[in-house]
């Protein structure tokens, strides 16, 4: 099984299955209000240390994260872990994903 990547050289979170079927699987994290308010602040931080830099490889600009952060039902999976990456921050562990994912199929084939 192979994730494939799309037109513009990106993977993608799909899979061909040999039968034709396609898989996705979104990830959506939904953190708390506070742990929202510390991402922020960390990125704050980073953008006074290293200005615009941080914005470009965010994607984002500031008032933008603030939207994204906290007038939404989660955040997916990318901007999260870009978020970790530019603030050194861990908010979700490669392995807490692992265990959810595992637990909705479990779930699902009971």
């Amino acid at each position: 099984m192979e994730l494939i990547v799309n037109r513009y050289g990106e993977t993608t979170p799909t899979s061909i299955q040999s039968n034709g079927v396609a898989i996705s699987t979104p990830i959506y994290i939904q953190l708390t209000k506070e742990q929202n308010k510390t991402i922020l602040n960390a990125i704050r931080t980073a953008i006074n240390r290293d200005g615009d830099a941080v914005v470009s490889e965010l994607g984002v600009s500031e008032a933008n994260l603030r939207h994204l952060l906290f007038a939404r039902n989660g955040l997916p999976e990318r901007l999260l872990l870009k978020l970790q990456e530019l603030t050194g921050l861990e908010m979700v562990s490669k392995q807490q994903i692992e265990d959810t994912y595992q637990s909705w199929i479990t779930h699902l084939y009971q």
